[in-house]
């Protein structure tokens, strides 16, 4: 099997190729043009792993970088666990980091930084408990709490 120009392999497969001319994925053993369908805004096509197991390749991951993978070590140089959530930490800056990651889905294993929104004119994050049950903390008191700073 020879890569034709300008396509590109699809990364974990070994029989798969990516042309982004015209956005299609070409089996290179069956030599034929798989057909892409659309979730929501984002194109996709479903290939085969080169263990066998399926998956949907996203057509715009092509270019995007792996994230950098962080270990426990890295994290907490920087940063201190918060007492009844001891699966996350914090950094003197408010950065909040999952560093007991999911077993299951897309992020299994990898260890992360905790999506915060705006409620109420204050940095909020959702984050599990120790009993795990789901709660909204604001990030300013867990900063506080952890780093033994004055809540103003």
């Amino acid at each position: 099997m020879q890569l034709p120009e300008g396509y590109t392999l699809i990364p974990n497969t070994d029989k798969y190729a990516y042309y982004p001319v015209t956005n299609l994925v070409l089996n290179l053993e069956a030599e034929k043009v798989l057909s892409p369908n659309r979730w929501g805004s984002r194109v996709r096509t479903r290939v085969v792993a080169s263990d066998g197991k399926p998956f949907y390749f996203y057509h715009d991951t092509i270019e995007s970088p792996e994230p950098p993978t962080l270990t426990r070590e890295q994290v907490l140089q920087d940063a201190r666990i918060i007492p009844d959530y001891s699966r996350y930490a914090v950094t003197a800056l408010g950065v909040i980091y999952c560093i007991g990651p999911r077993r299951r889905g897309r992020g299994r294993g990898r260890i992360y930084i905790v999506n915060t929104h705006d409620h109420q004119g204050w940095d909020t994050a959702n984050l599990v408990g120790d009993d795990d049950k789901c709660r909204k903390v604001r990030v300013d008191r867990v900063v506080s709490k952890v780093w033994d700073k004055i809540d103003t």
